[in-house]
């Protein structure tokens, strides 16, 4: 049980408790509500002073169950505020070294939300070795996030220091999964200012709301709504192919994925062709497309030669293209 819920639940049983104990004074011993409650909290407190009234014998037998009753309640609210100050202490200076930890943090990726979408891309990236950072405010998300073994830090992501402090100057994407398209735009404008050469990726949940986010430097953005419409109009129209997509995207169903390859001045394939790249015979890779700065050439021929900075996609077996992307 959390602390405050906890908290709150005691508070609401002390005051229940004071009021019985008042009530039952005054049934008891006919006494005026004041006198009452002075003898109920006398004895809940164990303060030692004198009794305001004499008390009969249902009295003083009353009184042995308001004490014992009432102390028990008492320190367990005072135990609770203790534990409480001396967690938020441990807490502040355990975040204040995390803070640390996290701003020299390098080559990783920046999550804005931990909502569904944003459980799901950090569960793929951290199952790709891909070192990630999440940002969320909400204390849920929080502690979900923490369960599962992810780097997290609750503040809000839209703040450039926080985005300062999660070492967005050297990181290798951010990716805005906020609530709101407003949050989204402001957070991919701060840190499009931060660091202008960063990746940015940015889920827009108003399709009109698209072209706002790529205005303001945001390279990829998604929108889910327009990608369900579209998939479940390709189930109708092109099943084979919406089964075809599903088999290279997700793991597990056969052994086949999509990678994309760049082809670096001092790469073996620079400068050789398709044909003579070998990438067939050496990882039953097939060149479904070469990306040559805005110009992306599906399906090319036997004789197109790779240049340096062409980013490469190959389809093939997941462990023999992945060693492909290695240059092994």
């Amino acid at each position: 049980m959390k602390k405050t819920s906890r908290m709150t639940i005691l508070t609401m049983l002390l005051l229940a408790l004071l009021a019985v104990d008042t009530v039952g004074y005054m049934l008891i011993e006919q006494a005026t509500i004041g006198d009452s409650l002075y003898m109920t909290l006398i004895s809940i407190t164990t303060v030692g002073y004198h009794e305001v009234f004499p008390l009969s014998r249902a009295g003083k037998a009353f009184t042995i169950f308001v004490i014992l009753s009432g102390l028990g309640l008492v320190f367990s609210i005072a135990s609770t505020v203790v534990e409480h100050g001396v967690e938020s202490r441990v807490r502040s200076v355990l975040g204040r070294r995390r803070m640390k930890a996290l701003s020299n943090m390098k080559n990783h990726i920046v999550i804005a939300g931990y909502g569904r979408m944003g459980e799901i891309v950090a569960r793929e990236l951290s199952d790709h070795d891909l070192d990630c950072l999440i940002i969320d405010p909400d204390p849920q998300r929080f502690a979900l996030a923490e369960e599962r073994g992810h780097r997290v830090i609750r503040a809000d992501a839209t703040h450039e220091d926080v985005l300062e402090q999660c070492g967005i100057r050297t990181a290798r994407a951010f990716i805005a999964l906020l609530s709101t398209d407003a949050e989204n735009l402001f957070a991919v404008l701060t840190v499009k200012e931060m660091n202008p050469g960063l990746t940015i990726i940015a889920r827009a949940l108003d399709v009109q709301n698209e072209v706002k986010l790529r205005r303001i430097g945001a390279h990829r953005v998604i929108a889910p709504n327009l990608l369900s419409s579209k998939r479940i109009v390709n189930s109708v129209l092109r099943p084979n192919v919406v089964d075809l997509m599903d088999i290279v995207s997700q793991p597990g169903m056969l052994d086949l994925s999509l990678e994309e390859i760049i082809i670096e001045p001092d790469s073996d394939l620079n400068g050789k062709s398709v044909r003579r790249s070998q990438l067939r015979e050496r990882y039953e890779a097939m060149v479904v497309a070469i990306r040559r700065g805005a110009d992306m050439r599906f399906n090319p021929g036997p004789d197109e030669v790779f240049r340096t900075g062409d980013i490469v996609i190959l389809l093939g077996p997941t462990t023999r293209i992945r060693r492909a992307g290695q240059g092994e």
